[in-house]
């Protein structure tokens, strides 16, 4: 079973998959470009109703796991099909449609699929968040788990001094404090335990999708399946 993992993200509340030979060289589509894109079968609409990051997995003539399935809102899934001649896709936010746009995992991420038709089945994900929040408590010994709790120590510890200091009105002993809190969280995160860390919750948290795609070249599947 193998999943395309893609990150990225908009700021007018729409991504989109995209065939990127397809689109505009050097500004995004407008309303009227992104209708003919997707008429046109290049382009699949995915409206998020919300500004933000999203995670897309992607998977080519398989079907999603059960695990995955089962987070999947199977009542509004879109269906229809796809083409990339030359197999270069992307998935980013509307903004991100067009060729000279550099790629980053906040707004778009490209990748490389079998050139060809496809029919597609996009589903959106209702995972709660406490089956999240259990997944990336990635800390496992005791040590760990202290490390894990510094940044925090520090930023209660520091905002609850500063703001004794400024209720006495001592707003120049307010202001040291915040300065050596921001200082001393910025070398507590920047230790490599606390890297290791961040990588570990980052790599956990990507089992989790916002959005789900199913490419199916030149097959013929049963598109009720729930």
């Amino acid at each position: 079973m193998t999943d395309h993992r893609l990150s990225a993200g908009t700021d007018i509340a729409e991504m989109a998959l995209f065939d990127t030979e397809a689109i505009p060289r050097t500004h995004p589509l407008n309303e009227k470009g992104l209708h003919e894109l997707e008429a046109s079968k290049h382009l699949i609409r995915l409206p998020t109703g919300a500004d933000g990051g999203y995670l897309l997995h992607l998977y080519i003539n398989e079907f999603p796991p059960e695990k995955i399935m089962q987070y999947c809102l199977t009542d509004d899934k879109l269906t229809g099909e796809f083409s990339s001649l030359g197999g270069r896709i992307a998935f980013g936010g509307v903004e991100s449609t067009f060729q000279e746009f550099k790629p980053n995992p906040l707004i778009r991420s490209d990748m490389v699929i079998p050139a060809g038709n496809y029919a597609y089945t996009a589903y959106r994900t209702d995972i709660p968040d406490e089956i999240v929040n259990e997944a990336i408590q990635v800390a496992s010994t005791a040590r760990e788990r202290w490390l894990d709790r510094v940044p925090l120590m520090i930023t209660l510890a520091t905002f609850g001094i500063a703001f004794g200091f400024a209720a006495f009105k001592n707003f120049l002993a307010a202001g040291i404090v915040l300065v050596l809190g921001h200082v001393s969280f910025k070398f507590v995160k920047s230790l490599p335990d606390q890297g290791a860390l961040a990588a570990r919750r980052e790599k956990a948290q990507e089992d989790f999708p916002s959005i789900v795609i199913e490419l199916r070249a030149n097959i013929a599947v049963d598109r009720n399946r729930e």
